[in-house]
């Protein structure tokens, strides 16, 4: 019998083509979009294993927000794993890869 990983990250997102995988109960499949706000007590679980669970489910793109250092850290999946696509500061405009049309100052953020 396999083991079944579940976890609930802070903001996900799924395409419109793949809302199918949308139920009443749970979300079964991968979302295409995950992010995660980063605290002291969180932060090895999501740089580590939230990020290697993410990425054999086929997340495609990972966003790690950093209250700390006001960052977000944009990572998009490849065959060997998940790439960093930009480090975006408060000063900084957020673009996403799997998103081309989203772009907004990180300061909007923090």
């Amino acid at each position: 019998m396999s083991t079944v990983r579940v976890v609930q990250p802070d903001i996900f997102l799924v395409a419109k083509d793949r809302l199918q995988i949308i139920r009443e109960e749970e979300v079964r499949g991968a979302p295409d979009l995950v992010i995660e706000v980063l605290s002291p007590s969180t932060v090895e679980k999501d740089r580590l294993f939230k990020r290697r669970l993410y990425a054999k489910y086929g997340v495609r793109e990972y966003w790690l927000v950093d209250p700390q250092t006001r960052s977000i850290e944009v990572l998009t999946l490849t065959e060997q794993g998940y790439g960093r696509a930009g480090l975006y500061h408060s000063n900084e405009e957020l673009r996403s890869p799997l998103l081309p049309e989203l772009r907004f100052p990180v300061s909007e953020i923090f």
